[in-house]
């Protein structure tokens, strides 16, 4: 079931959405609550016939993501398989992830996604610290439709530095999030700011440290 053009004008709204992201192929035989957009962590789920007849029957549009392992990625594939666990999904995403630093080498990708109307995160994440807001100003990408700063927060000053994204990167479609405990408890407040796209899990397996469940983020957003 594919949302693309719904996705579209979300994002073109700037709407304020909840991501769950299933890692775990238990979840794959539940159906969805609690969030807005599902992300398929395929380099956790793998491509079996499972994941795909999910994507096939979900009811909400489907974040298709094969992340790689220097930025957290769960599996060992080259650039080439993860090309082809993209392709193979192209019909059923409304959005894909990919990192930053790997847009290059999935170009054409990026191309046969953009031919089908599929917009483009380009993700960054970093495990250890928040950097200056200026050195992720120059990660702007204009191939990228929304960009995504996942960062390891861990002082009152880090949650100020996200903010200052948001003043950095005026009229930007951003999605901005803390990982570790202070990133977890500012999460909420980043979705106020600006954030486009918030990350939860569904089911039983985090895919970033201190994530919030899906469905208790949602719930918070909407106080």
């Amino acid at each position: 079931m594919t949302q693309q053009g719904p996705m579209n004008q979300h994002l073109s709204d700037g709407k304020r959405l909840v991501v769950g992201a299933i890692a775990d192929s238990m979840t794959l035989s539940t159906t969805p609550t609690g969030c807005d957009v599902v992300e398929l962590r395929l380099d956790s789920l793998g491509t079996g016939e499972n994941v795909h007849q999910f994507a096939r029957d979900c009811p909400l549009p489907i974040l298709v993501t094969a992340r790689g392992p220097e930025e957290g990625g769960q599996s060992d594939w080259s650039i080439e398989e993860r090309a082809d666990a993209y392709r193979s999904f192209l019909p059923q995403a409304s959005l894909i992830d990919i990192e930053l630093r790997d847009l290059d080498a999935f170009s054409g990708v990026i191309d046969e996604a953009r031919s089908l109307g599929i917009p483009l995160i380009g993700s960054f994440h970093d495990f250890t610290a928040t950097p200056e807001p200026e050195s992720l100003a120059e990660k702007i990408d204009s191939r990228v439709d929304i960009h995504k700063f996942a960062l390891m927060t861990q002082s009152t000053k880090d949650v100020i530095k996200h903010l200052a994204i948001f003043e950095h990167l005026p009229g930007r479609a951003l999605s901005v999030m803390g990982m570790g405990p202070l990133g977890a408890a500012a999460r909420p407040l980043m979705a106020e700011a600006g954030s486009l796209l918030n990350y939860g899990y569904l089911g039983i397996t985090p895919t970033a440290p201190n994530q919030w469940p899906a469905e208790l983020l949602k719930a918070t957003l909407a106080i």
